[in-house]
């Protein structure tokens, strides 16, 4: 009988149930094209996108900022977000000491007749942007923009409000359509 030498088995490193393989890079997605509609602001894809967006303050350096000095520099901000919804939505435009735009704000979305625009949620937010002044604007899905009782009567509580935190009430814009608006300081109510 002859015997052949066996060589003993070498032993398998263990693996590792603690090592992950790493992910797979994914490849981005594609830029969407920029929107020609004057009715969505530059650097949004469509109206949803500004909305979202416009939760965001300001980052541009002060000099390049907009400064809002008659209700029509306003209305330019706020007209493109709010014109043609189907539900009453509330912006606020939070502005520097000098007017300068700091922040867009949406402050609340309610019903197809009507919007929550309480000073509270409205200061709260001015005051967390950092505003001296500020711009409220509503609009009406109807496209009326004949501002109602009660839309007078929220104009001057909000200026109150102002006026006991230091944040002055510019003024609040009711907006019909893109083209139709009301300016209550212009009317005398705030």
């Amino acid at each position: 009988m002859s015997t052949t030498p066996t060589t003993p088995a070498t032993p398998t490193p263990p693996t590792s149930p603690t090592t992950p393989t790493p992910p797979a890079t994914p490849t981005p997605p594609a830029t969407p094209t920029p929107p020609t509609s004057p009715a969505v602001p530059a650097g949004a894809c469509c109206r949803d996108c500004a909305v979202a967006g416009a939760r965001t303050l300001d980052t541009e350096p002060a000099a390049r900022r907009l400064q809002v000095r008659r209700p029509e520099d306003a209305v330019g901000v706020v007209a493109p977000l709010l014109a043609q919804r189907d539900r009453e939505h509330c912006a606020l435009l939070a502005l520097d000491r000098k007017h300068r735009r700091l922040a867009l704000l949406i402050v609340s979305v309610g019903t197809a007749d009507h919007t929550f625009m309480r000073p509270r949620e409205i200061y709260r937010d001015a005051l967390l942007a950092g505003a001296s002044a500020v711009v409220v604007a509503h609009n009406h899905p109807s496209g009326d923009c004949t501002p109602s009782a009660d839309d007078r009567q929220v104009t001057r509580r909000i200026a109150e409000g102002g006026e006991l935190l230091g944040v002055e009430l510019l003024d609040h814009l009711v907006v019909g359509d893109a083209h139709q608006w009301t300016s209550l300081a212009r009317l005398g109510v705030c």
